[in-house]
């Protein structure tokens, strides 16, 4: 009898530690997902994501890495520093490593543009946001127009040619592809083209590399706004449109009715009846009514020729009349 109770003491134990086991399981699985941080970065939420952490938190097309301490977006073959995350337009802000202030001025180790994104790419580069074209150059004369910004090359692979038959490095920056060939001297060679988000612009007396620099740094701004076409409309086979002045998406069923008039109100055994009906219409009262059209034709000109030589007979009875004396 003493053996029975232990071993129901037993078991009960042995039940309890199951139930409290998978009570912490259970409530391990439902704890939301907390930020992550890396760096100056301590608010990275979905739909962002850093490697490494548990699988059912953020969407694994936003994942970022952390580096050295500084967060990292994987784009295009390219590692850019995350800058800035802004979850209420959407938006997040990247710099090309290759960029720095300094005495001479750096330039991008990636060559991004606008093109670069396709519609269903998790990121875009809106052009409603505009952007800033900054072009390099190296002149073989010097040049005195304020537009163009004197600058210190950092070395001969940065985007302008440093041979001693072009001494002379300029800048040219302008909003989005206002900047024409036609802007740049005959005397200069092109060198890269670099763009950056639209930020503050220096009055022309005012630019200087130094406030060059400060502009390319602010990097670009994307947006990662396709995440909720995804989650909103994609997700129930409705297509998107994303609408970035707004920062909003609208989901379009293309099975759906505007209104009550609408065609796809009908079955679509009267659909195809219509359809039938219609062809039939074509086919037996198409020649009716041109066959119509063409009889009027030919009787207006039956009758215009009738009235035609009745006049005429009439004018020739009128002059035989005055001949008789």
């Amino acid at each position: 009898m003493m053996l029975n109770k232990e071993k129901l003491v037993g078991v009960g134990l042995i039940t309890l530690l199951h139930l409290c086991f998978f009570s912490v399981c259970v409530a391990g699985q439902n704890q939301p997902c907390r930020p992550s941080s890396c760096g100056d970065m301590l608010n990275i939420s979905d739909p962002f994501r850093l490697k490494g952490d548990p699988s059912g938190c953020g969407d694994s097309r936003y994942e970022l890495a952390c580096e050295n301490n500084r967060t990292i977006l994987n784009l295009y073959r390219g590692k850019y520093y995350v800058e800035e995350i802004n979850y209420q337009n959407y938006s997040i802000r990247v710099v090309d490593p290759g960029l720095k202030k300094g005495n001479c001025l750096s330039t991008p180790l990636y060559h991004l543009t606008p093109e670069n994104f396709s519609y269903d790419h998790p990121y875009a580069w809106p052009y409603d946001w505009g952007f800033r074209t900054t072009v390099l150059m190296s002149c073989s004369r010097p040049i005195s127009d304020d537009k163009f910004i004197p600058i210190t090359s950092c070395n001969s692979t940065n985007g302008t040619t440093s041979s001693s038959s072009q001494p002379y490095h300029y800048a040219l920056s302008g909003d989005g592809e206002s900047l024409q060939v036609g802007d740049l001297p005959g005397s200069c060679t092109i060198g890269k083209s670099i763009f950056s988000k639209l930020g503050a612009a220096s009055e022309p007396g005012n630019r200087s590399m130094l406030s060059l620099q400060d502009q390319l740094l602010l990097g670009i701004e994307l947006s990662f706004l396709q995440i909720q076409c995804i989650r909103e409309c994609r997700v129930k086979g409705q297509s998107c449109y994303m609408d970035y002045t707004v920062n909003s998406v609208k989901c379009d069923d293309p099975n759906s009715c505007k209104d009550l008039s609408d065609d796809c109100y009908k079955p679509i055994w009267l659909k195809g009846l219509i359809i039938i009906l219609q062809i039939i219409f074509a086919s037996i009262y198409t020649p009716i009514i041109a066959a119509g059209i063409l009889g009027r034709a030919l009787l207006g000109v039956v009758l215009s020729y009738g009235i035609y030589k009745l006049r005429q007979r009439h004018i020739s009875k009128h002059d035989t009349t005055k001949e008789i004396p």
